[in-house]
C-alpha cells in the first residue's frame, strides 16, 4: 500500500467536508471530532500562525483514499520557557473534552507514516496528544508501540442508560433518591412551580454565562493565596488559545433548563451525537438563590427518564470532571490519558 500526506489549513479546510463527515462515523469518534465542531473552532479558537507555531490539518492518504485526518498545533520552537517545542492536538486547552485523530477504521501503518512525515517536514520529534479516551484505537496504538512518558489520568463521568425508567431509578443510590424527593417536597411546601425545558431555544445565554462565572468565583474562594499566585504566574507564561464559550458561538448544541416562575434556575448545555447514540453534557450553571431546591439534579433526573422512554440514546456522557451532580444521577467513572512520546530523527 502506498501512503502520502497532504496539509490543509483554515483557508482550504472546507475541501475536507465530505470525507471528514464520513470518517467521523467511526466508532472511536465523538461530537468533538465532528466536522461541524472543528468548523466552529476555526472561527472562534484557532490562533493565527506565527514563527513559533502553526495550526494545520495533516491528511494521510492510502492508495489515494483519505484514511486519517490529524488536527494539529505545531510548536516549531519553545517560547516563554513553558511552551515546549512539539506536536499537539488542535483543540487542546479548550472545550474539546475528548481529543483524537479523525478516522473510521484505525490504520497502524498510516499513523506510523504520518508521525515520521511530520517529524521530517517540521524537524519536531516530540509529540503530546492529550485527552485521548483510553479505550480508543489510537491511544491503544501509542500505548503498545511508543515509550510513553508517564502522565496522570483525568476522570470523566458517563451514564450508560438502562432500558427502562424502573431500572434507572433502582440504579440510583438511596441518598440520591432521597435528595430528589426532598427537592420536590421543598418546592411543594414553598408553593413554587418548577418547569423543565429539554431543548430550550429561547434561553437567555447571557444569564447562562453569568451563572457559569458565578460558579467559578465560588469555586476559587477556597483556593489558597499561594496557589492563586502560582496559577497567575503560569497563566502569564503559558500560551492561550482564543477564549470561547460553545453555547455562545456553536449552533449545534442544546439547552436543558429549569425555571421557577419566570426565573432561570439552572442550565445544562449538551450535544447530541445521533450516529453514536450519545449525549455529551459540556457546560452547566445554577442560580445560587435557588440551590436549596437542587434544580440541576431534578431537571437532569427528569430529562434522563424521558430519554430512556424515547430509546434513541444509549449513553449520557458528562465528560471531564467529577462534580457530585454527575454521580447523583447515576454516572460512573471512565478515564482519558495523554500520549507523550518522542520518535527518532
Amino acid at each position: 500500500m502506498k501512503y502520502k500526506t497532504e496539509y490543509y489549513n483554515i483557508e482550504n479546510f472546507s475541501k475536507l467536508e465530505s470525507v471528514w463527515k464520513e470518517l467521523e462515523k467511526g466508532e472511536d469518534m465523538t461530537s468533538f471530532q465532528s466536522y461541524h465542531w472543528y468548523q466552529m473552532l476555526n472561527e472562534c479558537y484557532v490562533p493565527k500562525d506565527t514563527p513559533n507555531y502553526l495550526s494545520i490539518y495533516a491528511v494521510v492518504k492510502r492508495d489515494n483514499e483519505i484514511v486519517l485526518i490529524a488536527p494539529l498545533w505545531i510548536v516549531k520552537k519553545t517560547f516563554k520557557i513553558v511552551n515546549k517545542k512539539g506536536i499537539y492536538f488542535l483543540g487542546r486547552e479548550g472545550w474539546s473534552d475528548y481529543l483524537n485523530f479523525i478516522y473510521k477504521d484505525f490504520d497502524d501503518d498510516a499513523m506510523r507514516f504520518m508521525l515520521q512525515e511530520l517529524s521530517n517536514r517540521f524537524k519536531v520529534y516530540s509529540f503530546n496528544f492529550s485527552e485521548l479516551k483510553e479505550n480508543v484505537q489510537s491511544y491503544k496504538f501509542f500505548n503498545s508501540n511508543m515509550s510513553l512518558k508517564k502522565s496522570s489520568q483525568c476522570i470523566c463521568v458517563a451514564l450508560k442508560l438502562p432500558t427502562t425508567t424502573e431500572a434507572y431509578n433502582k440504579l440510583l443510590s438511596k441518598n440520591a433518591r432521597q435528595n430528589i424527593r426532598t427537592a420536590h417536597n421543598r418546592l411543594k411546601k414553598d408553593g413554587l412551580e418548577v418547569r423543565f425545558v429539554f431543548d430550550d431555544k429561547d434561553v437567555d445565554r447571557e444569564i447562562c454565562r453569568n451563572m457559569r462565572e458565578q460558579r467559578f468565583i465560588e469555586k476559587f474562594k477556597h483556593v489558597s493565596r499561594l496557589r492563586l499566585m502560582k496559577h497567575k504566574i503560569m497563566y502569564r507564561l503559558t500560551f492561550h488559545f482564543r477564549p470561547y464559550l460553545p453555547f455562545l458561538c456553536y449552533d449545534g448544541g442544546h439547552f436543558l433548563t429549569t425555571y421557577i416562575g419566570n426565573e432561570l434556575c439552572s442550565f445544562f448545555y449538551y450535544l447530541i451525537d445521533d450516529i453514536h447514540r450519545q449525549i455529551l453534557v459540556i457546560a452547566a450553571g445554577v442560580n445560587l438563590e435557588y440551590s436549596r431546591y437542587s434544580p440541576g439534579i431534578i431537571s437532569l433526573n427528569t430529562f434522563i427518564n424521558e430519554i430512556i422512554k424515547d430509546q434513541n440514546i444509549d449513553v449520557i456522557d458528562f465528560t471531564r470532571g467529577n462534580e457530585p451532580y454527575k454521580y447523583a444521577v447515576g454516572g460512573k467513572d471512565h478515564f482519558i490519558g495523554n500520549a507523550i512520546f518522542k520518535i527518532k530523527s
